[in-house]
């Protein structure tokens, strides 16, 4: 029958055995931590944070402006990574990532429009070149009658000018189209139309008359009386005195009037005679 007892050699052989496996334990409680930790600084060496001295250009750094900006490239906040940097920039603020840019320039901003034709200078321009068309055809001043705008650089004028001689009536309608910026004039081009209409004048409708008078009385005769119809006729009245069976007042009516083509004409309206005692 063995010993139920054990021996001094198999209890030391028990001992060494345990011993072993707590080494074994601790060491794999320490070795855990320190895995997990290399890990970690693995990782953290892994991850780059990039600033503006990192990229050669703007638009380079606008490819890297995520949303969020992790990298902190936008320090004012307006969507424009590295502003600092030298072009070729991004011609879209705000980045967003690969593509963001292309390297394309931004479109600069296009210059300020001229400001439009004022019409004080329009309306003076007009005046003058209105004024020397009417010296060259005999009529007075122009009269401004008005001045529409057509566009930011253009305005339109209508002026008239009116002349009037002894014989002659004169009606001049001008349309002076001004061209420019702000105060400036840089054309004024005029077109013009005059029309002329023809005028009986009174002491040459009177001798006329009198003449046709003097045909049918056979002598001088007097004029009593005259009056305008329109421009191209007058009307009067001429007499004289006669006897034949007794002493006679004779009264011709007549008018004068002007053609088209400027011919003088005149036509006898009545004829009357009374005895010079009633």
């Amino acid at each position: 029958m063995l010993p139920l007892v054990p021996t001094l050699r198999e209890e030391a052989a028990v001992r060494k055995g345990v011993a072993s496996v707590f080494v074994i334990a601790l060491v794999a409680a320490v070795a855990l931590p320190a895995t997990a930790g290399a890990a970690a600084l693995h990782a953290s060496v892994s991850a780059v944070d990039y600033d503006c001295a990192d990229f050669a250009n703007q638009a380079e750094a606008e490819e890297y402006l995520l949303p969020g900006d992790p990298y902190r490239l936008d320090a004012d906040n307006d969507g424009i990574a590295c502003e600092d940097l030298p072009c070729p920039c991004s011609s879209t603020p705000g980045g967003g990532g690969a593509g963001g840019g292309g390297g394309e320039s931004a479109e600069p901003a296009p210059p300020p429009e001229p400001p439009k034709l004022s019409k004080a200078a329009a309306r003076r321009a007009a005046r003058g070149k209105a004024t020397r068309f009417a010296r060259g055809h005999g009529v007075g001043l122009p009269a401004l009658k008005r001045c529409g705008r057509k566009s930011r650089y253009r305005v339109d004028c209508r002026l008239v000018a009116r002349g009037r001689t002894s014989d002659r009536r004169t009606v001049c309608k001008m349309r002076v189209v001004v061209r420019g910026r702000g105060g400036s004039v840089s054309a004024a081009r005029i077109r013009g139309r005059c029309r002329s209409t023809l005028i009986l004048s009174f002491p040459r409708a009177s001798r006329a008359i009198r003449r046709k008078g003097a045909e049918v009385a056979g002598k001088p005769v007097v004029l009593v009386a005259s009056e305008r119809v329109n421009l191209r006729t007058i009307g009067a009245t001429v007499e004289w005195s006669r006897s034949k069976a007794g002493p006679e007042r004779c009264r011709l009516e007549a008018i004068a009037g002007l053609s088209a083509s400027g011919d003088l004409r005149v036509r006898r309206e009545g004829l009357e005679c009374e005895s010079a005692s009633s």
